[in-house]
């Protein structure tokens, strides 16, 4: 959800086209003199961004006990996180400089809740299904967040590719910012997976795959930023909506459910889910003003 920050050069045209040759590889001159980067070097920092949402799983190695209580609480932690970037990416959508910004922004949020609709139905029809080793509704619902997850992952690496056309320092700043990003967010996966039985290695992994599309779009839309800079507020809608729609109708019943079993006060969920939202939209907050 830092993607602001790709758009405060106002940019939204191709720069001139990437080369690599002698000592300056990974690097290119442009017409204005500037240094601009080849798509190597976008590769490997897109590539290094997605990385960093393994981090985030890091803090579950201390957590030993794992019952109702906990894993009602990891839930709503998860939520008010995906909370918070829903509402993070749909400001990062309207404020792209396009007159039509917010019709994009709403007609890729209709796309997100359509998509978010067709793939419960299709988890609903798949009774079976499995996920690591759980099943039933658990595996649903945690497989549906890793879709969201990833999906949202794709906006994300249009915005580093984007970036990169600007400026090769900007391009790095941002994929800085979303690197940072990207940690919480492993976090909020690590934070579903981890209570259920998952190893802290193994949720590390997913929130990494779950990153994948950053360095898979990043390229493209380095070498062909007319196109993709159109589409990003539409990504980015379609991202807010699936994560809001994942965190309301998925993680927050389950939330409520296992704190019932644990015979616990609802008082204790909200205060975690508005301390996760406020927490996630701190950071949001902060890329965004350290980027002006």
């Amino acid at each position: 959800g830092a993607m602001r920050i790709a758009w405060s050069k106002g940019k939204n045209r191709p720069s001139a086209l990437p080369s690599c040759s002698g000592s300056s590889c990974g690097m290119a001159l442009a017409a204005d003199g500037a240094m601009r980067a080849t798509w190597q070097r976008v590769l490997f920092y897109s590539t290094l961004t997605a990385l960093t949402s393994g981090l985030g799983a890091l803090p579950l190695l201390w957590c030993r006990t794992i019952g109702p209580r906990n894993l009602a609480l990891s839930n709503c932690a998860a939520a008010g996180m995906c909370l918070a970037a829903a509402v993070s990416l749909a400001m990062e959508g309207v404020q792209a400089p396009m007159a039509d910004a917010w019709t994009r922004v709403g007609g890729g949020g209709v796309l997100g809740y359509l998509f978010i609709v067709a793939t419960r139905a299709f988890l609903e029809r798949n009774e079976g299904i499995k996920f690591q080793a759980l099943a039933g509704p658990t595996a649903k619902k945690t497989l549906l967040l890793i879709v969201v997850m990833t999906a949202h992952s794709f906006a994300e690496g249009v915005g580093i590719g984007v970036s990169f056309n600007d400026r090769d320092v900007f391009g790095v700043y941002v994929s800085t910012a979303l690197a940072i990003h990207n940690i919480p967010e492993g976090l909020a996966v690590a934070l579903v997976l981890v209570p259920q039985g998952t190893s802290v290695g193994k949720a590390a992994a997913w929130a990494v795959l779950s990153s994948l599309p950053q360095p898979l779009m990043a390229i493209p839309a380095f070498l062909f930023v007319q196109m993709f800079g159109g589409l990003l507020p539409i990504g980015l809608g379609f991202a807010a909506a699936a994560m809001a729609h994942v965190a309301c109708f998925e993680l927050l019943p389950e939330s409520r459910l296992e704190m019932s079993r644990a015979k616990g006060s609802e008082l204790e969920l909200f205060g975690v889910l508005g301390a996760s939202f406020a927490a996630m939209l701190a950071v949001q907050l902060a890329l965004h003003e350290a980027s002006e």
